[in-house]
């Protein structure tokens, strides 16, 4: 009977530690929506940015849970090494104790890393997506001239940002976001982005990969359009820099712009006119995929693209 009292905190905080676990696990689950083997329901369009902001709450509740462990576990082994030291006091070993302690620290450690990385990773998700945010406000403007503008569009394992159908012709447009200085004294200079038509010049790197990789989704898109209403579509790739002032240095390339010049660009830009007919089996096809349903995941790898 004793030993079981003396046992009673190292139980109590054993049962705050599976508490933390099924609290976590209840959060990490609940309001989410089921996936069903027969339907997936359809709540209505995706809104800009909703993948990464299924990644930012998904993010949080694991940064939550680090650091309730953090806390809990060497809660736990002290009380326990307490408890043995007690009922043991004759047979106690001074490593049991460095043991006890060395792992305490061991396990505050690596949750505290864990969780420094974890708010960074939050910090860019953000940066991201209030970029996604900002280019999605934009475009939603250009609706006002009958232009068809989706957000978060789901493909194969990853996602296009943006999708402009309109009587120019069908565009994907990346959000791309990367600071600007802070500074009030730093000028346009330190916000502004020199564009070659094959790489983007910021103040601080060089970026040859943010043009690849928009000018590949803007060709899958192509394929995937083409193959689902039966005719050649060819999208053409838009770059979206939120706060940064773009210098062309070619004319070359696609087009990189602030978001506050999408109603010059699609004004000015070539078009590629599509029929009303194509324009209606294309919109069909973008509504019936661009929905919300079960939170969809992006691959990890597009994530350099996004900050």
């Amino acid at each position: 009977m004793n030993s079981v009292l003396d046992l009673l905190p190292a139980i109590i905080l054993l049962a705050v530690l599976v508490g933390y676990i099924v609290i976590w696990y209840i959060s990490r689950n609940f309001g989410q929506v089921q996936k069903h083997p027969d339907r997936v329901a359809e709540i209505g369009p995706r809104a800009p940015g909703e993948t990464s902001n299924i990644k930012i709450d998904k993010t949080n509740r694991e940064i939550k849970f680090n650091l309730a462990l953090m806390l809990t576990i060497p809660l736990v082994l002290l009380c326990s090494h307490a408890s043995y030291f007690y009922w043991f006091a004759d047979t106690s070993n001074s490593l049991v104790g460095l043991l006890v302690w060395g792992v305490g620290v061991g396990v505050i450690f690596f949750y505290l890393v864990k969780s420094l990385k974890l708010i960074k990773k939050r910090k860019m998700l953000r940066l991201g997506y209030q970029s996604e945010l900002t280019v999605g406000e934009a475009l939603n403007k250009l609706t006002l001239d009958g232009t068809y503008v989706y957000h978060d569009f789901p493909a194969d394992n990853f996602k296009i940002d943006h999708i402009v159908v309109g009587s120019a012709g069908i565009f994907t447009v990346e959000s791309i976001a990367r600071s600007t200085p802070a500074s009030a004294t730093a000028g346009r200079d330190a916000a502004t982005v020199e564009y070659d038509g094959k790489m983007l010049n910021f103040p601080k790197e060089d970026n040859y990969k943010i043009i690849e990789h928009a000018e590949w989704q803007a060709s899958w898109l192509s394929d995937w359009i083409s193959g689902v209403i039966g005719e050649p579509v060819a999208a053409r790739a838009i770059v979206a820099l939120p706060g940064w002032f773009v210098k062309r240095t070619s004319a070359d390339g696609i087009s990189v712009v602030n978001p506050d010049q999408f109603p010059s660009l699609f004004k000015h830009i070539k078009p590629r006119p599509l029929s009303e007919e194509s324009i209606a089996r294309i919109v069909d096809q973008l509504q019936h995929k661009c929905r919300v349903r079960a939170p969809f995941d992006a691959t990890e790898g597009q994530d350099q693209f996004a900050v």
